[in-house]
């Protein structure tokens, strides 16, 4: 029993650690950057979570993201790179 509850917090704490990357984010590309396929911060918060659900490389694609200065083809670099089918 105390090893599920350990490991069902430490779940949780990776999943925040997720959200707030996915929050960073979609700020810079939502409001920075204001890339049309982002319409609004939530709809891209979730859109990012799924990815990270489903083995996306959040963390990483939030550093290249940032570096990538609001330049579309490094943005989707970035995808390439760290997203889902990366």
């Amino acid at each position: 029993m105390r090893y599920a509850i350990a490991a069902i917090l430490v779940f949780a704490c990776a999943g925040q650690r997720e959200l707030s990357h996915c929050e960073e984010m979609c700020t810079e590309l939502v409001s920075n950057c204001e890339v049309a396929a982002f319409p609004n911060q939530d709809s891209c918060v979730q859109g990012c979570t799924y990815n990270a659900d489903q083995g996306a490389d959040v963390e990483d694609q939030l550093e290249c993201i940032l570096d990538a200065d609001c330049d579309a083809f490094d943005i989707v670099e970035c995808e390439h790179e760290y997203g889902v089918d990366a």
